[in-house]
This record gives structure tokens, C-alpha cells and sequence, in this order.
């Protein structure tokens, strides 16, 4: 009975309480376009626990009156967005800005640490941000990055594939994991960047050469992988999907959880992806199956406002196959096969069966990050990784040893940095230094002659970037030096074979100076240019042998001399209020002692196969183009997208065309954005049209066969989410090829030997809470 009368009283005391809870707190607000800062008219904004909301104004504000003291978790929702949540504590009246995704091509900033960085930038930059990172599910770094102008693919197969910016690659192109230089084999062109997007916050790439923050590798550009911030949010919070590839019957699962305390904040993310062959048109691509997993883990500990630390962790393991047609067995097959419309060894019958040739790759990445807050205008950041890079490929042998691996490389990368940053009364600076160590060996159990030797290489950088803002725009100014050793063990190719031990030192340097110019609220003008020495890496200097995924033997010449390369681009963009944006941007880069890889007029003969012959040669270059972006958005429900992009690439000497320079390439998107309803949200209807021309520039003397006819694309796409609750359920559906062209793509080492794959529908479903 006592309890029983304690039950009663304590129920009559809450009630008491809830009646007397003061609920006349105000929360107002103002809703951008996180792109282009313009306010968002007509975004309802809700409260998820207390089911009240409103519409904001033509400026993007909204006011919400009669809110009891507590913690809510605020939803926005606005045509052609992904729906946005915020966890928000209150207990008097508030004020916030909410920032959402609508024109997700424009956008040149990116949040790290609750902070937003300057968006005065002098360098061409596009972000892609997590909310649309979710709807790239089954999709490698590449693919992603291609969707922006300027951006290719380089492709060997249906597998593997690497970016191209401005008609660079490779050694030109710095990939950046979460504030390490990405440190594997990723010199060749059928070595795709070991990164798993599904664990990436968001992907920024820079068009420009940003020398001063990613040295010499950033020649052509760099595309910079970030974890991203943890939302602020006491209680978990993620999604759980899963796409499927008709083309390759391929599936993918995907997941992301995280929540947020008081001192820690973790996110855990995991995928797994298994295609079996791919299909071109007529014809199944055999041998062209990929298995690939990822997972990383997250945790940010900030004991006191003034100081953050970051711990990151993350795993890539990859098995791919290498079409199995571009493997020939004998020189008469091989000049029929590069001449074959249907290519040798293909099956009538589906299979997720990889074999020889394959690639297994396994990638591990430890960081950590701290960063010490001495005002908002100063702070000093330092930072710690390592990297395990295990690549292993696999050849067509007999007997026992068709199980063992034709390479077996094991690197391993340690890299340190320490950044200060300084606001003083209108002159910002950054200033930092870097120091790096790289061991990579070879297991010489494989029997074969190893295609790159044995290396260490130890590097040290300074640098230092200023920004000097003036009336209406900003001066930027940097420079930056490096000092490399590497020392190598190379094995002579002659006999008897002798082990030779080559020592090499070298001294690159990068200076880089940009003015931004502010036109008003119409439009902003853009200047950089950046002159780098850059010296040749390992594989340019001492490849010998067998490059499995490019199916050709490569030749490396250790007497090449370091580039020098001086790029500019000049970038101008128009706005008219929230419906018009267009932007040009033109780019001149010269390149003295270019290094570039030159087929020879030979077929060789090998153990292993017959294969062509590529050897490292250098030559003054030029390569200059001009990349066209157009917008047009009518009341946020029909938009119209055009990209152009063009490129030629020569030498300077005699003119002759560079090979492996990228066509003109078109691309238009239309986009239908249907009225939201009580049940769905974000409905969209989109078509998107591309067009690839024939490569007429190119060098008969250094191309194994000439280049491929032009090609036109359609793609349809419907997008949509289903209120479930407070959740949502996201809903994809795409058609690559919708009219299944026969086609192949110049930028596809393996273009000789098969088409690329024909029609493709991709189902994405994702449940986000």
C-alpha cells in the first residue's frame, strides 16, 4: 500500500512539473545552399519529438515559437535535398544556420573538425559531401570524381580505375586519406587508389595544383579523402543499404553508425561488394569479377574546447580479375587479338570465379591527429600515420606454381607533420613541416624477376602559404622545398645478375601564387598558377618486365631528369541570383622533360606471353584546355546541368600529339523535382545525356592501334525518400548505357582487346536513422 501511494505521488508530482514547464522558448534560424550561400525559400523545418514545423521565408528564415527546455532533433527537408537532421540542446532562445546540399557541383569548401575553412580559395576545387557520397554505394574513388568538369578515368577493364585531372594521373595526381598521402603501388595505371568511399565524409578535388600543401604529386591536381566531422548527437545515428548491379550481378552492402558524447565521439563504417563477370554488348567480358571489403573506425576526443585528437583506422582488401582475352599466349594471336572486334577467351556462362590474372590487394591505415586551439585566429595542429600496402598479382602458370603470385610487393609508409596557423590583423599564414619514410620489398619467392626493385625512400618538407585579403578579394602566396633519398637495389638484367645498389638525391621545390577577385554578388574571378620540380619516382626510373594489368612489358630508365612544370588557370563564374550559375575555367601547363610512357613498334615474346613494349621517354610538353560548367534552376524543381570538357596535349619540339590525352567530352543532366507529399520526400526524375568524341589528335608512331569511334550515353535516374517516422527510407534507380552502345573508351588501357560493358541498371536502397 506504501508503495502503491508513492507510485500515485510521484505521478502527481511529474505531472505537476509538465504543467508547470515554462515553454516559451523561441528558436529561429536561416536555411543556405551550402554551395552557393544563397537562402533556401520554402525548406520546412520540424521538430522531430514534438511533430510542429514551418516553412521558411523567401530570405531562408523561419522562427518557431512555445519550446519547452530540453533536447529536439531538428529535420529539414527541401526539394532536391537530401533530408537534413540536427541535434540541438536547448534551454533558452536560439539561433542556428542550417547549410544543406541542393547544388552539390558548385561547392568549394568542406567542414573538418566543426569548423568551416576559408571559402576564398584561388584553386579550382568541387566537394562531394556525404550526403552525396550515400547514393554512390558500389562505386570506386574514380567513378565518383569523374562526375566533375576537367575529371576522367583512366580504366583497365571493368575493375579498375584511377582519376585524371587535366590529363593527369599517377605520379601526377596526389591522393590524400584523411591527411596522409595515399602510400601504395598506385604508380601504374591499372593500380586503382586503395580507398573505399563508403568510409569517406567527403571527397575534395582540386583542379588546381595545390603544391604547397601535397608537394610535387599534385602536378595535375590532387583529390583529398576525408573522414568528415561525427554529428553532434547523443544518441546513434547511421544507415544500413544495399545496391544491386544487374551488369556483373553485382551486390554491395553498406553501413555507417555513430554517436556522439561528451568527451568522445565515434563513427564505424563497413562494406562489402562481390561482381561476377561484366557483359559488354554480345558478349560476356570473362574473368572481370571483383570481391572487395572496407571498414573503418572513428573516434574524436576533445577534453576541453581549445583541444581536439583523432584516431582513425580503416581496412581496403580487393581480389579482381584482369579480363582474361588480354592475355595472349603467342605473337600471331596477339596482333589478331589487338585487330578483333569479338575478343578471345570469352565464356557463354556467368561465373563470380576469379582466377589468373587477378590482383589482391590489402591496405591498412593508422592515424592520428591533434590540434591545440591558442585563440579562434591561432592554432597548431600535428599528425601521425602509417600505412601496410600488400599487393599481390597473379599470372596464368602451370603446376604449382599457379598458385603463387608473378608479384608480391610489401610497402611500408610512415608519414609526420606539424602545421602552425596564424591570423595577424588582415594576414593570415601557414606554415609547416613534414617528414616522411617509405620501405617497399619485394618476396623473391615468385620465381620472376621482380617489375620494380627493392626501395627505401626517405623524405623531408617545409612550406608556408600566406592570404592577404584586399577590398573585394584575397592574394595567396606559397612556397614550398623537399629533399628525397631513396636508395634501391636494383637487379641488372644481364647475366650473371648482380644486385646493384643506386642512391639518388633529390632537391623539388613548388612556388604558388593566386588572386581572388569578387565581382559582387554576380560572379568572382579566379587566378593561380604554380611552378613545381618534380623528381621521377621508382617505377619511372627502374620498371622492368611484365605490367599485368596493363597486359604490356614497361621499361624504366633510371637517367631521367626531374620535371619541371609551371601550370595556370584562370577561372571565371557568373551567378544570377539562386537560377543561373555558369563558370569557365582555361588552363595552360607546360611541362619540361614531361615523362610519359611511349608504346614501342615491338610485340615480345615471353614465358609468360605475348605482350607489347612500353618504355619511359621524356620530352618538352604542353597541355592546355578549358573545362565549362553550366547551371540553370528554375524555382528548385527543374534543373538543367551541362558539362564540356577539352584538352590537347603536345610536344613542344616538333608538335607530335601526345598519347593518352583525354577526347572532348560532353554531358547535360535534366532534372524533374516532383512536389514533396506527407509519404515522400526528395522525389526526383532525371536524364542524363554524354557525349565522348573520337580522340582525332594522336600519334600513329607511339599507338598500338588507332583510336575508337565516338560514343553518346543515356541515363535516366529516379531518386526518392519514404518518410518512416522520424526516418527515412532512400530509394535509387539508374540505368548506365541505357541503349546498351558497343563501344570502347579510349582511356581504357584494355580498349585493344574487348568493348566496354553495355547496359547497367543499379537498385540503391538505404535505410537512414
Amino acid at each position: 500500500m506504501r508503495a502503491f501511494s508513492w507510485t500515485v505521488l510521484m505521478i502527481f508530482i511529474g505531472t505537476f512539473s509538465l504543467f508547470g514547464q515554462e515553454c516559451s522558448i523561441t528558436l529561429t534560424g536561416k536555411v543556405f545552399d551550402h554551395a552557393t550561400h544563397e537562402p533556401m525559400e520554402y525548406a520546412a523545418i520540424g521538430i522531430v519529438e514534438t511533430s510542429s514545423g514551418v516553412m521558411t521565408d523567401s530570405a531562408g528564415s523561419f522562427i518557431i515559437h512555445g519550446i519547452c527546455p530540453g533536447s529536439y532533433h531538428i529535420g529539414v527537408e527541401h526539394l532536391g535535398c537530401d533530408p537534413v537532421r540536427v541535434f540541438l540542446k536547448i534551454n533558452r532562445d536560439t539561433s542556428i544556420t542550417i547549410y544543406i546540399d541542393h547544388h552539390g557541383e558548385l561547392l568549394r569548401e568542406i567542414t573538418v573538425s566543426g569548423t568551416q575553412s576559408e571559402r576564398d580559395e584561388t584553386n579550382t576545387q568541387n566537394v562531394f559531401t556525404s550526403a552525396h557520397l550515400k547514393n554512390q554505394a558500389g562505386q570506386n574513388l574514380a567513378d565518383i570524381t569523374e562526375q566533375i568538369a576537367g575529371v576522367y578515368s583512366l580504366r583497365n577493364g571493368s575493375g579498375i580505375s584511377k582519376p585524371v585531372i587535366h590529363g593527369m594521373f599517377g605520379n601526377r595526381v596526389a591522393v590524400i586519406n584523411n591527411g596522409m598521402r595515399q602510400a601504395g603501388q598506385q604508380w601504374g595505371s591499372d593500380h586503382a587508389p586503395e580507398i573505399d568511399p563508403a568510409s569517406a565524409g567527403s571527397i575534395r578535388v582540386i583542379k588546381g595544383s595545390d603544391a604547397i600543401e601535397y608537394g610535387s604529386q599534385a602536378m595535375g591536381g590532387a583529390v583529398i579523402v576525408d573522414a568528415g566531422t561525427i554529428p553532434k548527437d547523443p544518441h546513434p545515428h547511421g544507415f544500413v543499404g544495399y545496391a544491386f548491379e544487374s551488369n556483373g550481378q553485382g551486390h554491395t552492402a553498406f553501413a555507417n553508425l555513430s554517436k556522439s558524447g561528451t568527451y568522445i565521439d565515434w563513427k564505424w563504417t563497413g562494406s562489402f561488394r562481390k561482381e561476377g563477370d561484366h557483359q559488354a554488348p554480345g558478349y560476356l567480358l570473362t574473368n572481370t569479377g571483383v570481391n572487395q571489403t572496407g571498414t573503418s573506425i572513428q573516434l574524436n576526443f576533445h577534453p576541453k574546447e581549445s583541444i581536439h585528437h583523432e584516431l582513425f583506422y580503416s581496412l581496403f582488401h580487393t581480389n579482381l580479375g584482369i579480363f582474361a582475352g588480354s592475355h595472349i599466349s603467342n605473337l600471331t594471336d596477339l596482333e589478331s587479338a589487338i585487330h578483333r572486334e569479338v575478343p578471345f577467351q570469352i565464356s557463354e556462362n556467368f561465373s563470380y570465379r576469379i582466377q589468373a590474372p587477378r590482383q589482391k590487394v590489402t591496405h591498412h591505415l593508422l592515424t592520428y591527429a591533434g590540434k591545440k586551439f591558442f585563440s579562434p585566429d591561432k592554432s597548431l595542429e600535428w599528425s601521425y600515420g602509417v600505412q601496410s600496402n600488400h599487393r599481390q598479382e597473379y599470372d596464368i602458370r602451370r603446376g604449382e606454381l599457379s598458385t603463387t603470385p608473378a608479384l608480391d610487393l610489401q610497402l611500408w609508409s610512415h608519414q609526420a607533420q606539424v602545421k602552425l596557423q596564424n591570423q595577424l590583423r588582415s594576414f593570415k599564414y601557414e606554415a609547416g613541416m613534414q617528414a616522411g619514410w617509405i620501405d617497399n620489398v619485394n618476396d623473391y619467392e615468385t620465381g620472376i624477376l621482380p617489375l620494380i626493385p627493392d626501395y627505401t625512400k626517405g623524405s623531408g618538407a617545409v612550406f608556408l602559404q600566406t592570404k592577404v585579403p584586399f577590398k573585394n578579394g584575397i592574394f595567396e602566396f606559397g612556397g614550398r622545398y623537399d629533399l628525397q633519398k631513396i636508395k634501391v637495389w636494383a637487379i641488372s638484367q644481364s647475366l650473371p645478375r648482380e644486385i646493384l645498389i643506386r642512391n639518388h638525391t633529390y632537391h623539388d621545390m613548388a612556388l604558388a601564387i593566386g588572386v581572388l577577385v569578387k565581382e559582387k554578388e554576380f560572379g568572382e574571378t579566379r587566378l593561380h598558377n604554380v611552378l613545381i620540380r618534380r623528381s621521377p619516382e621508382v617505377n619511372e626510373l627502374y620498371s622492368n618486365g611484365l605490367h599485368q594489368g596493363i597486359a604490356g612489358i614497361e621499361e624504366g630508365n633510371w637517367s631521367l631528369k626531374p620535371e619541371i612544370s609551371n601550370k595556370s588557370i584562370l577561372t571565371q563564374s557568373v551567378r544570377i541570383d539562386n537560377i543561373l550559375f555558369a563558370e569557365a575555367s582555361v588552363y595552360s601547363h607546360l611541362i619540361g622533360q614531361y615523362i610519359y610512357l611511349q608504346p614501342e613498334d615491338e610485340l615480345r615474346l615471353t614465358i609468360r606471353g605475348a605482350f607489347p613494349v612500353y618504355q619511359y621517354k621524356q620530352e618538352d610538353a604542353w597541355l592546355r584546355g578549358i573545362d565549362f560548367l553550366f547551371i540553370s534552376d528554375f524555382s528548385h524543381r527543374i534543373e538543367l546541368r551541362t558539362a564540356i570538357s577539352f584538352i590537347r596535349g603536345t610536344t613542344i619540339k616538333n608538335q607530335a600529339p601526345l598519347s593518352f590525352v583525354p577526347p572532348v567530352k560532353w554531358s547535360s543532366r535534366f532534372s524533374w523535382t516532383i512536389k514533396d507529399s506527407n509519404r515522400f520526400t526528395g522525389t526526383r526524375l532525371s536524364l542524363e545525356a554524354s557525349y565522348t568524341g573520337k580522340q582525332k589528335h594522336w600519334n600513329q608512331e607511339e599507338e598500338l592501334l588507332a583510336p575508337p569511334e565516338d560514343y553518346f550515353l543515356l541515363a535516366p535516374k529516379f531518386e526518392t525518400a519514404v518518410r518512416t517516422g522520424s526516418d527515412f527510407l532512400h530509394i535509387g534507380i539508374i540505368a548506365d548505357n541505357l541503349l546498351n552502345v558497343r563501344y570502347r573508351d579510349y582511356l581504357n588501357r584494355l580498349r585493344y582487346f574487348a568493348d566496354e560493358q553495355g547496359r547497367s541498371v543499379r537498385v540503391t536502397i538505404r535505410y537512414e536513422f
